[in-house]
């Protein structure tokens, strides 16, 4: 009796394994969907796109993208994390799913316990630009100018609680300035009234401001990656007046906290191969991109970093969302 008892163990045993295999080797046995919190035709869409086509080539499965715009891209986000969380629904965010949780009074989810930090795939550094008449050639200029005239330096933005927004915040909190913010319903007639001398300063992204810098309508003063970059080569990034400071804009794909870890895993070394392969490559720096390689745990300890830092923005500046 005991003998028939352990080989029935044995067998059960044996058959749960080969059920849990067979699972894991089937991923992914149907569609995928990439949901997107803004409209086709914008970036963070594009990029969803040139990633999506990829991955249904190579895991052979359709892959949809999925547009659901609202709410700072929360809506996709909530709609991602009501699907089983097995993998096959992924979310495609840029760097407001960091700051929306300090903006909006309250979101059907965690963002910070809900949502797993899959791929880091592409950052956008900002550049800090200043309309010639205000005579300033570096940072410790605008430092030392701002704190003579506080509150009389306004830098622009094209809406409130948006990184260029809370870059200009940032650099307030950092420096002791205490410039005042000019929010506009868009970019296009917050760089007008730059180049008109309406507004002092912007955080512009740099391939909207380069051809003004090259064409010295514009000075650039600094960048808000954490280190130079490869199309501002002889502009200094800001942090290295300002040491802890960094305000890039950035795209990442999330899954559901619930996706087991060997598929997420998976999904996270197909998308590093995508965003190593030279088509991918050259496609996110054509849209004026720097693609991003990193571990899983590099990426998860970065959006914890995230959050915090974009919190701790948000209360001490008193912003409220539009």
């Amino acid at each position: 009796m005991k003998l028939l008892l352990r080989l029935i163990f044995l067998w059960l045993w044996a058959c749960l394994g080969l059920t849990a295999l067979n699972a894991q080797v089937s991923f992914p046995h149907k569609p995928l969907k990439i949901w997107v919190g803004y409209p086709p035709g914008g970036p963070v869409d594009v990029l969803a796109r040139i990633y999506g086509l990829r991955m249904s080539k190579n895991l052979s499965q359709p892959v949809i993208v999925e547009n659901r715009p609202g709410a700072s891209g929360s809506m996709a986000a909530d709609q991602m994390l009501k699907a089983p969380g097995d993998g096959h629904d992924l979310l495609l965010a840029p760097v407001t799913i960091a700051i929306i949780p300090s903006l909006l009074q309250k979101l059907p989810y965690d963002t910070g316990l809900d949502l797993l930090p899959l791929a880091w795939i592409a950052q956008a550094p900002f550049v800090l630009v200043a309309h010639p008449q205000l005579g300033l050639k570096n940072l410790s200029d605008l430092i030392a100018y701002a704190k003579r005239h506080p509150g009389e330096v306004n830098f622009a933005s094209a809406s409130v609680g948006g990184v260029p927004h809370l870059a200009g915040e940032l650099f307030n909190a950092l420096s002791g300035a205490k410039m005042t913010h000019i929010p506009y319903k868009g970019a296009a007639p917050a760089t007008s009234d730059l180049l008109s001398g309406q507004v002092n300063l912007m955080f512009d992204s740099v391939v909207s401001a380069l051809p003004y810098i090259k064409a010295q309508r514009l000075v650039a003063l600094g960048v808000t990656a954490s280190k130079r970059i490869n199309a501002l080569p002889d502009v200094p990034a800001i942090a290295e007046s300002l040491p802890s400071y960094e305000a890039s804009g950035w795209y990442g794909f999330f899954v559901h906290k619930d996706v087991p870890a060997s598929t997420s895993q998976m999904l996270h070394q197909e998308i590093n191969r995508l965003s190593q392969s030279v088509d991918v490559d050259r496609l996110i720096k054509s849209n004026g991109l720097e693609p991003v390689v990193t571990s899983q745990a590099e990426f998860n300890t970065f959006f914890k970093a995230e959050l915090i830092k974009w919190r701790r923005v948000v209360r001490e500046s008193e912003i409220r969302a539009d």
